[in-house]
């Protein structure tokens, strides 16, 4: 398993955690399926970026869903457990262990333009940015029933090396009122490139449904399944508008008025593997990948055991702890810069070890 963040910091967290818990105590037919009724991440879908085949993250509550409707999929596409974020999740194999992995999500107004999007599956594939003209020659357009769809089609370096599952994104990009429609194709670049026409006809499938067609029902019964959380919010954290990722968002300021933010994002099923998701996080703040399993720390509290890890970067540091209960991850995160953050270091755990289920 790889892990992150440098070996002092990891110490001393680790140190500081065991102090104040001590203190505390196939037939080849065409498919047929459904697409969940979900509910509906603080860059264009930044939060959402998750490993190659890893559970996507969660909607927020209270924003309105897509309507149940049928789209026939290809008999080879295998369909996979929904996430509260994915409305349609596919894995199809190729030769040789190769895959590929589908996916339909739905993301309200903070989810960036084309650009933004198209840029950061760029950098997911290793990638440089392209310029806004550049795009025009990127992006494809493709008609459906309900309007023009921007398609991508990238290459570049796999994730971890393993091109047998990495190496190429097709994506498609389609705007609605309040929502933007994102449905993706990543993995090995000769079997999505086989793919390719039949990803494309399934866009135009689901594309020629309304999903715009909502009511005021179906947000009232998204806002009604919204697990139930409490905490004690710590002096000085103040409520940060809220993304279309995050189930609650908190800004501190530093001693020079630096930004520090704190996040908790949910998602049902097992929300991708520790090693994924810390090193994911370990990009994000530009630390380079780790193996080491040794610096995840357990915080047990009155309501659970959580998994705590602390990642330092060159400027910037994250402190992280999650935890699995009832079919449902739960990740609360703090980032910042480094000295920051190791003020507030002990707000966050008293924060962790407040929560109650």
């Amino acid at each position: 398993m790889r892990v992150v963040g440098s070996r002092a910091a990891s110490v001393s967290f680790a140190a500081f955690v065991i102090f104040l818990t001590s203190c505390d105590r196939d037939d080849g037919k065409i498919k047929v399926y459904r697409v969940a009724k979900a509910p509906l991440d603080s860059k264009p879908a930044e939060e959402p970026s998750m490993p190659t085949n890893a559970a996507s993250p969660a909607f927020p509550a209270g924003v309105a869903s897509i309507g149940a409707t049928t789209v026939t999929t290809p008999p080879n596409w295998e369909a996979q457990p929904l996430s509260q974020m994915r409305q349609a999740s596919f894995l199809v194999h190729g030769e040789n262990g190769a895959a590929a992995d589908i996916s339909f999500v739905s993301l309200g107004p903070a989810a960036g333009n084309v650009l933004d999007n198209v840029n950061r599956w760029r950098s997911q594939l290793a990638q440089t940015p392209i310029s806004a003209d550049q795009l025009v020659n990127t992006v494809q357009k493709l008609t459906t029933a309900h309007g023009e769809v921007a398609i991508v089609d990238l290459t570049g370096q796999a994730e971890n090396g393993d091109s047998n599952k990495d190496g190429r994104i097709i994506g498609a990009i389609a705007s609605e009122e309040n929502k933007t429609l994102f449905l993706k194709m990543r993995g090995n670049p000769a079997l999505v490139g086989a793919e390719k026409d039949n990803f494309l006809k399934w866009v135009r499938s689901v594309r020629g449904v309304n999903s715009t067609a909502t009511t005021t029902e179906s947000q009232a019964s998204a806002k009604s399944h919204k697990p139930e959380i409490k905490w004690e919010v710590p002096a000085g954290w103040s409520p940060a508008p809220a993304s279309a990722m995050r189930y609650a968002s908190f800004i501190a300021t530093g001693d020079t008025g630096e930004k520090i933010d704190i996040s908790v994002v949910t998602f049902r099923g097992d929300g991708g593997s520790d090693a994924d998701n810390i090193n994911r996080w370990r990009q994000q703040i530009g630390a380079s990948p780790t193996e080491r399993s040794s610096e995840i720390v357990p915080l047990k509290t009155a309501a659970t055991t959580f998994s705590t890890v602390d990642i330092a970067g060159a400027n910037a540091r994250t402190l992280a702890a999650w935890t699995r209960r009832e079919g449902r991850t739960w990740f609360f995160k703090i980032t910042g810069p480094n000295a920051a953050v190791e003020k507030q270091k002990s707000n966050f755990v008293k924060f962790v070890q407040s929560v109650r289920f």
